[in-house]
């Protein structure tokens, strides 16, 4: 077997040997222990439902940061709030996603994965509400800030509750739903929120946005279990190791394999009180200390170390992948809510909204491509390694993107402008929606294998980067439709698209020398963020 000690991080073992030599097995990462209450040995039913809960709020989520779309054609009728006020309500509530997504990133780690969730929850309901009552533009930017700090959870905290339960071989399927649930929520926002509009008025939309929100916050309080667990601490115990050795354990990715087809076996683990209750398992808060001023310390000293991770490469590539595609939305969006409205179109409101359903086919096929297709590529370009899976290999399938995005963005503009037959902006919308859940999805599933040990808080990173590149260009949407034709517009981002995707070559080529140069400052992070 090859040695991967002094591999960077994100060149794994897939596959190894049997005992008898005759096959190979997939090795199990992270290495699962004997306790009860360890999140990986939970038998599948109970991580099919944690992870059912977890994308539905993601899908719900994402959607309540688009439904306003809808209602700002009729919000400008009735209010007189022009498109560029709107704009700068979405550009806030970009604010809101970074900027809670930042803030909320130390809880998980000092009292648990659930209070996130309450509190995104709650800011989801505070959000719709203020939505459903907007008198001004005053009241429709605090309500975005709201809606933004909702999907925070979306952003990060949901990737590292799924990293809880599932190994890592099992994460790409996961990564595929997590995808689906966040880009299908983005565009079926607008599309529900559109219809509901059409039948009961557009502040309907804030009340039921407000219903849904109550109601998975009730489903996540009774249901969704804490999988906060001390791996480290229980392995120490497990396996005997001195504390020197676990830090080599983990720091250098030492590889365990698995049996046939069944975890390791362990040995027992001693002091442990046995499996929690049920009311242990769903309590809020579950402090790592029971010192205010400890969790205080570790709050602040989490928030001031944790920017560290946002200039790794593998943080700045999916960033700016998603970035783009979030920059995108934006503009079509805003096409599709004033152009589509006047002639030659002169669409309704239901019409616009249905107009979500081509990007939505079109995401479909791209979280095929990029989960079900890329699962199979990089297990057949492991075995041609020996084994050894690099984390660049997945990155090959995301270079058709950068034509079909692009063309995607071209058809649109053009098409849209011209009065074009509609099949040809519909198709337009298809390849943005494909190329939006391949590039996510083969980017994310890029980060998280190369930084598996902090995937909360470089999923942080990737949102700020994302948000903040969102927030920037939606500034200019409003100002550049209006001096420019969507056909110029357009084809300046169908050029953007190109480059960007095509970052991923000079990540496929450098980016093992890129791992390998910052790995040392990778595990210093880790032990950093462990250790407070």
């Amino acid at each position: 077997m090859s040695n991967l000690e002094h591999e960077p991080p994100g060149t794994i073992l897939l596959f190894a040997p049997s005992q008898s030599g005759e096959r190979q097995e997939i090795v199990l990462r992270p290495e699962p222990t004997n306790s009860p209450n360890d999140p990986l040995n939970w038998p599948m039913w109970r991580k099919a439902w944690h992870a059912c809960v977890l994308i539905v709020i993601t899908g719900l989520a994402a959607g309540l940061s688009t439904l306003s779309g809808a209602a700002s054609f009729a919000m400008n009728k009735d209010l007189g709030i022009t498109p560029d006020k709107f704009n700068i309500a979405v550009a806030i509530l970009f604010v809101g996603i970074g900027g809670g997504t930042y803030l909320m990133s130390p809880l998980p780690r000092l009292v648990g994965r659930r209070l996130s969730y309450v509190l995104s929850l709650v800011a989801g309901i505070i959000g719709c509400v203020l939505f459903a009552k907007v008198q001004n533009t005053g009241i429709l930017i605090v309500s975005h800030l709201f809606l933004g700090v909702a999907e925070s959870c979306a952003e990060a905290m949901v990737q590292h509750s799924l990293a809880d339960i599932l190994f890592e071989h099992q994460r790409g399927h996961a990564m595929g739903l997590y995808v689906l649930a966040l880009s299908g929520g983005t565009f079926l926002g607008p599309m529900a929120a559109g219809l509901i509009a059409s039948v009961r008025g557009w502040r309907a939309i804030g009340w039921i946005g407000a219903s849904c929100c109550g109601f998975m916050l009730v489903v996540m309080l009774l249901t969704l279990e804490e999988t906060t667990f001390d791996r480290a601490e229980h392995l120490r115990r497990d396996i005997h190791l001195s504390n020197s050795d676990l830090d080599k354990h983990l720091d250098c990715q030492q590889l365990e394999y698995s049996a046939d087809e069944e975890r390791p076996t362990t040995t027992n683990v001693t002091g442990e009180a046995g499996r929690k209750s049920y009311f242990q398992r769903m309590k809020i808060v579950t402090p790592v200390s029971s010192s205010k001023r400890e969790l205080l310390h570790g709050f602040v000293y989490r928030l001031r170390h944790s920017p560290r991770c946002f200039v790794f490469p593998a943080v700045l590539f999916s960033g700016l992948q998603w970035g783009a595609q979030i920059a995108f939305l934006t503009f079509y969006l805003s096409v599709e809510d004033v152009q589509y409205y006047a002639p030659p179109w002169n669409y309704s409101d239901k019409a616009v909204a249905l107009m979500a359903v081509p990007s939505l086919i079109g995401l479909l096929f791209g979280i095929i491509y990029a989960s079900v297709l890329a699962d199979y590529f990089v297990v057949w370009m492991a075995r041609k390694n020996n084994g050894i899976l690099e984390a660049e290999h997945r990155l090959w399938l995301i270079l058709p993107a950068s034509v079909i995005g692009s063309l995607g963005l071209l058809l649109f503009g053009i098409g849209s402008q011209r009065g074009w037959a509609w099949i040809i902006p519909y198709f337009g919308l298809g390849c943005i929606g494909f190329t939006w859940g391949c590039a996510g999805d083969i980017s994310l599933s890029y980060m998280q294998q190369v930084y598996s040990e902090a995937i909360l808080e470089c999923m942080v990173g990737v949102a700020v980067i994302n948000n903040i590149f969102g927030c920037s260009l939606t500034f200019a949407a409003g100002p550049w439709l209006a001096k420019q034709t969507p056909t110029q517009v357009f084809s300046v981002l169908a050029v953007i698209n190109f480059l960007i995707t095509l970052t991923a070559l000079p990540m496929i080529i450098w980016g093992k020398r890129l791992r390998a140069r910052t790995a040392k400052s990778y595990f210093e992070f880790v032990e950093k963020m462990n250790s407070a």
